[in-house]
């Protein structure tokens, strides 16, 4: 009843106020009977408040106003208002911003994080593989701000807004439009009419204590529902005559709901603005109000629920929105809104780059490889930005697009991060037990277009990788890199002439890499290396052989690819590594316990060999909670001679690799068969049953050729289930395995793994 008795107020209200211009045209100015302005039909105004992702529900409002034909003259957003109504006055239909909404990861949006396969190929070894990461100046460390920069939410919304991209008067988009910020400077409110159109909304919805500020002009910009959360007096100021409003802000808090500090400081927060609401809503003709109690304010994964809101509560209004329409229509059509979303490109006059002090103008343009006078359109433009940003040499990098002097100005915006990062972070499983890993990385150190990245593991089996590459080309996508790598691995239960220990296997390798980068996620290198491997016996036995080491020069060639989402838990993605490498025997050396050593051995071979070795692992995932991957792994190797004579072959075991020549087979401990020729297959359901919680089911079936034989291949098989949790400290696996293997004589079938913390990055 309320609802009728309200409709039939509001309606009441606004035929009286079309009867006031039609006694304004026939008695006041009579002579305008026979001028255009008898026509001039009453505009409509939309306003559209904040509430988080409460604000979803306004697309519910729009969808039916849509329906009964009815089509705002001007639109006003607040927060998530503003990007409603930004969106809506580009000429988007409801339904097409509700997809939009439903396409975000809003877990990245809401976050300084982005998805790994947005990474430089170079960075992802140090990218999210760490527990805390701290910018070193000359003078100090810098402790990050941990406040969300709105990265991806920026180039978001530039995407999306991209048809207005040459517009930068608010008024003359299809449907004009304006927003409200708030200036944390002075503390007032700020009408967001012209600009450009991303920054407006983002400023708009800079959610306190979520979003950084964002300056525009001298103003530094929050959100505008601090201070007035809803905005009908701005949208008669721009001229409208008739006032729809869809309010889903924040309510006055009831007694038991001030019980906290943290519902204390939301209702002082908002005070201003809840004082505001109840003078603006007298400025209303039509007040939609959806219930959405009980939705998360950022619960940007209820985007159904919310819009379905927004209609239930709009639907009783359809009739008198379809008879309003009808009413409007008979007076004077609307004017039809201009198409501007099939806008596919544009051509810059000129390219400015502001807040680059450690990079210059040219590196930066290298990377973009965007030249003025070159048409381009915002997929690449969105491409070029990630292939800038996934350098990790900012905080932040965003392009704007500034009409000026009936031109197109590409603006870049920097904020950059110190040229040095250190890295840290702690891991532990159950073959090399606990530690520590250590990184730092450094550009332009030495010269220009240079980096030198260190990785150390910290532990019982101790581990370091140095990468010092200098660029050659202006975009950074060629260079030559010194490297140096060595690592201490358990292998255990080794055999070694009839008799089997555990054996330590210490290896290093220095070398040089032509490197050529193939966009973010790809990369190949030739490679040139002196590697010297070395087989210590753990133990005292009964043979007198302490260690074997052996000295190569190897040539190879690296075809990699790696897109996937996240180290952790992965969605989607391929990593795909493929090589090819020749090698020569240079010398080798047998210790015994007399301490007599042999170098350059008749016994052993020095004919050069060569090996093939690829691996990939493909991950799909069907639904948002599901994920599958798919993956194989082969090696094959020219010629391999017995154990005590060459030290050419690899392992197999474990659930994550733990050295340059491990392969992850489940069912088995890391590194526990050595093998010359393999093959096989793998595959992984990881279902994530509440949020970061992980069950995970793995099987792999492999046929191999072990050490120990020349001719004919095993097969062996292995299956787990395990549970998985992705913590801040790096995720942690814990599950039971067993492995099928006829050859098994020193280990039991069913094992245990644990494995917590970031890894190494092999």
């Amino acid at each position: 009843m309320n609802t009728r008795f309200s409709l039939i107020a509001d309606g009441l209200k606004i035929n009286f106020l079309i009867c006031c211009f039609f006694i304004g045209f026939f008695f006041i100015s009579p002579i305008s009977i026979f001028s255009q302005e008898v026509h001039k039909r009453p505009t409509i105004g939309l306003a559209l408040s904040g509430g988080g992702s409460h604000g979803i529900a306004h697309l519910g409002v729009i969808k039916v106003m849509e329906e009964a034909g009815l089509r705002p003259d001007y639109i006003t957003g607040v927060s998530m208002g503003s990007i409603i109504g930004g969106l809506y006055s580009l000429g988007y239909s409801a339904d097409s911003i509700r997809k939009i909404l439903k396409g975000i990861n809003w877990k990245l949006a809401l976050s300084n994080n982005i998805p790994e396969n947005k990474v430089g190929f170079l960075e992802k070894g140090h990218f999210n593989n760490n527990i805390f990461s701290l910018p070193l100046s000359s003078r100090n460390i810098i402790l990050p701000s941990g406040i969300i920069n709105g990265q991806q939410f920026e180039s978001i919304l530039s995407f999306y807004t991209w048809p207005a991209a040459g517009i930068n008067d608010f008024s003359k988009l299809p449907i004009p439009f304006m927003c409200l910020a708030t200036d944390i400077i002075t503390y007032r409110k700020v009408e967001l009419k012209s600009g450009y159109l991303a920054d407006a909304i983002r400023a708009s919805a800079s959610i306190p204590s979520v979003f950084t500020p964002l300056q525009i002009n001298n103003h530094l910009l929050l959100d505008g529902g601090l201070i007035r959360n809803f905005a009908p007096d701005e949208v008669r100021n721009m001229g409208a005559d008739i006032v729809i409003g869809s309010y889903v802000g924040f309510h006055a808090s009831r007694k038991e709901e001030l019980q906290s500090v943290s519902g204390i400081i939301k209702q002082i927060a908002m005070f201003r603005s809840l004082d505001d609401f109840e003078d603006q809503k007298k400025l209303v003709n039509v007040l939609i109000r959806p219930n959405t109690h009980g939705f998360p304010m950022l619960g940007f994964e209820n985007i159904d629920s919310l819009y379905n809101k927004g209609y239930e509560a709009a639907l009783p209004y359809k009739d008198y929105f379809r008879k309003l329409a009808d009413s409007l229509n008979k007076i004077g059509q609307q004017k039809p809104i201009e198409n501007i979303l099939n806008k596919q490109s544009y051509n810059f006059k000129k390219i400015e780059i502001n807040g680059n002090k450690l990079y210059s103008n040219l590196q930066i343009l290298g990377i973009l490889d965007i030249n003025p006078g070159e048409n381009v359109d915002k997929y690449m433009l969105a491409d070029r930005i990630d292939l800038l940003y996934g350098k990790t040499w900012f905080e932040k990098v965003k392009y704007r697009i500034v009409p000026r002097n009936n031109s197109l100005i590409l603006v870049i915006d920097c904020v950059e991060k110190p040229k040095s990062m250190l890295y840290a972070s702690g891991c532990y499983n159950n073959s090399i037990e606990s530690g520590i890993i250590l990184g730092l990385s450094s550009r332009d150190l030495l010269t220009s277009r240079s980096e030198i990245k260190i990785k150390s593991y910290i532990g019982k089996y101790p581990k370091i990788e140095i990468n010092s590459i200098q660029f050659i080309d202006l975009n950074q996508k060629f260079g030559v890199s010194l490297n140096f790598y060595a690592e201490s691995t358990l292998l255990p239960m080794f055999r070694l002439q009839d008799e089997n220990s555990d054996v330590i296997g210490r290896n290093f390798t220095p070398g040089v890499s032509f490197i050529r980068t193939l966009g973010l996620n790809e990369m190949m290198s030739v490679s040139g290396d002196y590697e010297y491997r070395n087989l210590h016996l753990r133990y005292d036995s009964d043979i007198p052989l302490k260690n074997l080491s052996y000295n190569y020069i190897s040539a190879t060639y690296d075809y990699k690819i790696n897109s996937v989402d996240t180290k952790r838990f992965p969605n989607k993605g391929t990593i795909l590594n493929f090589s090819i490498s020749t090698s020569k025997l240079i010398s080798g050396n047998i210790r015994t316990d007399s301490t007599k050593t042999y170098f350059k051995d008749n016994n052993l071979p020095f004919d050069r060999f060569y090996t093939f070795n690829g691996n990939f692992k493909h991950y799909f995932s069907p639904t948002g909670k599901s994920t599958f991957m798919i993956g194989g792994d082969a090696l094959l190797i020219s010629r391999s001679d017995s154990v005590s004579e060459q030290n050419n072959f690899y392992f197999l075991g474990g659930i994550e690799s733990v050295s340059k020549r491990s392969v992850p087979v489940v069912g088995f401990h890391p590194n526990q068969i050595p093998v010359r020729n393999m093959a096989g297959i793998s595959g992984e359901f990881d279902y994530e049953f509440i949020d970061n919680f992980h069950l995970n089911l793995l099987a792999n079936i492999f046929a191999i050729q072990e050490v120990t034989r020349d001719k004919g291949f095993s097969l062996l098989s292995g299956y787990g289930l395990g549970v998985g949790y992705n913590s801040f400290l790096g995720p942690l696996r814990i599950g039971i395995m067993q492995g099928n293997y006829k050859q098994e004589k020193f280990f039991r079938e069913v094992k245990g793994y644990i494995s917590f913390g970031y890894n190494f990055g092999i």
